[in-house]
């Protein structure tokens, strides 16, 4: 059986779907300069650098601006893409997921919601499991700010994030497990919120290489970079020197034009290329995305785009009742690209994988999201979001044609 070892943010959502970004009390608190701790709209920052921005306790400047009481769900792209590829797959993977949480509520929260996806616990009997290290402080949260009419009624959101426990997670609790790194397929998502994988990151790879691991790296916005120095580029690795470890990097498009330097998507993907991933893929939320292969698990694709789905639009459009939110999106559709790699895996060997077709499933599940609020789906009855999704991914490759 193939298997999957993932780590990276894990946090617990506490989502505002009502908030309206044309306010005056949320557009005061908007970012007037890179890493400022203002808010940015479809960006992350820090609990503590927004509180100091705003000049007012966090709670007090949060009520200011949030549309109403929120509701919670798991959230983070290590984790979301983690439970989308379990529930999809089912029995044809063995997922994992390795992480941190606090001593507190929201921790439990985090670990129920994992049950509620399928995910047991380290020890116990299940094809998903997880292994939640209690580290000092509070379990990861991010508040996330949506407004459904924002960008032509596509909606759009800001996060507010809180690292907590997160930044006490290092490579040692990865080794402490014990077989972290013995997976046939290793993924890192969002470990700019988890500080001390991310800054030891080329190390954590190279012996995922060594082991015969094919490896991941879901990018997300690098707010610690970009507090050090607004306006530069980011660094992978601690020298700029994961990137010859990466058979799959993922990233949206800020993401990928900040840590490339590099001033388009295409541009961006080959640069990517040329500092030695195997393969990238840059989404653009409504817009295509693009993607290109080089040498690697995949065969060679040149430069290419792929559009999002336009049946999930006439669904949406048809149904507004069913919209949800855009958070999550891009984790999703993180999960459906591993879970189009795993599937591809079964029949094919490693260096004549499609990349392109493994994208099909991931843009199919990033717009899927938008029929829930926050990123994860419960599902009712194993299969079902496979179920749900299958008729959208067989209009969608006919769109394609």
């Amino acid at each position: 059986m193939i298997t999957i070892h993932g780590t990276g943010c894990c946090l617990m959502d506490f989502l505002y779907p009502k908030t309206d970004f044309s306010v005056p009390a949320f557009t005061a608190k908007l970012s007037r300069q890179a890493g400022d701790g203002g808010l940015g709209i479809g960006k992350l920052v820090f609990a503590e650098d927004f509180e100091r921005f705003v000049n007012a306790p966090y709670e007090s400047a949060l009520r200011e601006i949030a549309g109403g009481a929120p509701s919670y769900n798991l959230g983070g792209p290590a984790v979301v893409s983690l439970v989308h590829a379990a529930q999809v797959l089912g029995d044809r993977a063995a997922v994992s997921f390795y992480g941190s949480r606090g001593a507190d509520k929201t921790g439990d929260l985090v670990e129920e919601a994992l049950s509620r996806a399928g995910f047991v616990p380290r020890g116990q009997a299940g094809p998903a499991d997880y292994i939640l290290k209690r580290c000092p402080g509070l379990t990861p949260r991010t508040d996330v700010l949506s407004d459904p009419n924002y960008h032509d009624g596509h909606g759009e959101r800001t996060f507010i994030n809180l690292i907590g426990a997160a930044g006490r997670f290092s490579r040692a609790d990865l080794d402490s497990t014990g077989d972290f790194f013995d997976a046939s397929v290793i993924t890192f998502g969002g470990t700019a919120l988890t500080p001390l994988i991310h800054d030891g990151i080329t190390e954590l790879l190279r012996r995922a290489k060594k082991r015969g691991a094919l490896t991941m790296v879901n990018l997300v916005y690098d707010y610690r970079s970009e507090l050090a120095a607004p306006g530069k580029k980011w660094k992978l690795g601690a020298r700029d020197d994961a990137y010859g470890f990466i058979d799959l990097l993922v990233a949206d498009r800020d993401e990928a034009l900040k840590t490339s330097g590099c001033p388009s998507e295409g541009e961006a993907a080959g640069w990517f290329l040329d500092k030695g991933c195997g393969a990238a893929v840059i989404t653009s939320g409504t817009r295509p995305l693009h993607f290109a292969a080089g040498k690697g698990i995949f065969s060679p694709l040149s430069p290419g785009i792929l559009p999002v789905s336009k049946g999930i639009d006439r669904e949406l459009a048809a149904h507004p009742e069913r919209r949800g939110d855009t958070t999550g999106c891009g984790d999703n559709f993180a999960g459906g690209l591993i879970a189009g790699l795993v599937e591809q895996l079964a029949r094919t060997v490693p260096g004549k994988l499609d990349l392109r077709e493994a994208c099909i499933p991931g843009v199919v599940a990033g717009g899927y999201a938008c029929f829930t609020l926050g990123g994860v789906f419960y599902e009712k009855h194993p299969g079902e979001k496979r179920e749900l999704l299958a008729p959208f991914i067989e209009e969608y490759k006919k769109e394609l044609r």
